[in-house]
């Protein structure tokens, strides 16, 4: 029995519990389905071409992998891919964020845990729906 992993779900489920949202996962053309996240940011730099640094915030949201895999049933890809949208309601509006990690030169979804718990995915603002 791992102790540590037992506790990786729990704090997963409370983190869902007190700071989850529903929000609408979707790969275009394939499947759409509510499921519900943790909504973060992720601050980054990036240097650029003449050597000046960036700084921005990359949306994240974290998700439960064995929830998440569960609802992508029409795919045999079940994880995350670069192009899967996510639409949230932020201040009242419902925004598309793109599954995208190529602007910060990171992969686009990470584990959030040392134990299978939860991936980290990251995106970008889109358009407003």
């Amino acid at each position: 029995m791992n102790y540590l992993k037992m506790g990786a779900e729990t704090l997963q489920a409370k983190m869902e519990l007190y700071g989850g949202v529903e929000v609408i996962y979707r790969r275009p053309g394939q499947f759409s389905f509510p499921i519900t996240a943790v909504p973060g940011r992720n601050p980054v730099e990036i240097t650029d071409q003449n050597g000046l640094v960036l700084r921005g915030q990359v949306q994240d949201f974290v998700f439960d992998i064995a929830k998440l895999k569960s609802m992508i049933v029409s795919d045999s890809i079940k994880r995350p891919l670069r192009g899967d949208e996510i639409v949230y309601e932020v201040a009242g509006e419902r925004v598309v964020f793109v599954v995208n990690g190529e602007d910060f030169a990171t992969s686009h979804f990470e584990p959030a845990d040392s134990y299978g718990v939860a991936w980290r995915i990251h995106t970008k603002s889109d358009r407003r729906v």
